[in-house]
């Protein structure tokens, strides 16, 4: 593998930990997390093969910046610049407005996406953390940018953006976040790309990572 390929996975993956890593210490806050639910997400189903989307997402934040890459870096700087951005603000919130949900009633059983569910139930506890819902800021900013890459076929980017939006959907469908959560992340992802093209953080990663 090319040392510029190696290079751009990983800033992918230091970008992937950071996100984690704020994440969990955000769950350190000692602020009373406030619990969060609309009329609308009372009247949602829970429905489990959703899950699929859902868990989709984490591949896609492998993929899909790798794809930036390799058909036009613009996006890819663009990328790491406002998720990082992106990342910061929520961090914030997190810490010290924590918000919580009810998740949905998960019998196990033969159902596979049953499974799936309950188990990332079991991982992803304490339930804090929920606005702004971070599969949805993340696909928003992925969903951006997809529709912007150059050299990518108009199939491809439709495909692609119905699963970021079917990502989005599965959120409030398996019961891991809420409408308000969901609305948050839109607000995030808009003062992210404000406050990236202000300072311009892409064009300063970009002439990091060209440096040699």
């Amino acid at each position: 593998m090319k040392k510029e390929n190696q290079k751009a996975l990983i800033l992918i993956i230091a970008i992937v930990l950071f996100e984690s890593i704020t994440y969990l210490l955000a769950k350190l806050s000692p602020f009373e997390p406030t619990l969060l639910i609309s009329n609308l997400d009372n009247k949602l189903p829970l429905i489990k093969e959703f899950v699929i989307f859902y868990v989709l997402w984490y591949l896609y934040l492998f993929l899909l910046p790798y794809l930036f890459f390799k058909l036009d870096k613009s996006k890819y700087f663009k990328y790491l610049a406002v998720t990082s951005i992106c990342i910061v603000i929520s961090f914030f919130i997190f810490f010290f407005y924590p918000t919580t949900i009810i998740r949905g009633n998960i019998e196990l059983s033969n159902n596979p996406f049953a499974f799936i569910l309950k188990l990332i139930y079991l991982i992803d506890t304490p339930v804090l953390n929920c606005l702004p819902s971070m599969h949805c800021a993340l696909s928003m900013i992925l969903l951006v940018l997809i529709t912007k890459t150059c050299n990518l076929k108009k199939s491809y980017k439709i495909i692609i953006n119905l699963t970021l939006i079917l990502i989005i959907i599965s959120t409030l469908l398996i019961k891991q976040h809420v409408i308000y959560d969901a609305l948050v992340a839109i607000v995030i992802v808009v003062i992210s790309f404000i406050i990236n093209k202000i300072i311009k953080l892409d064009l300063k990663i970009a002439k990091y990572f060209n440096k040699k």
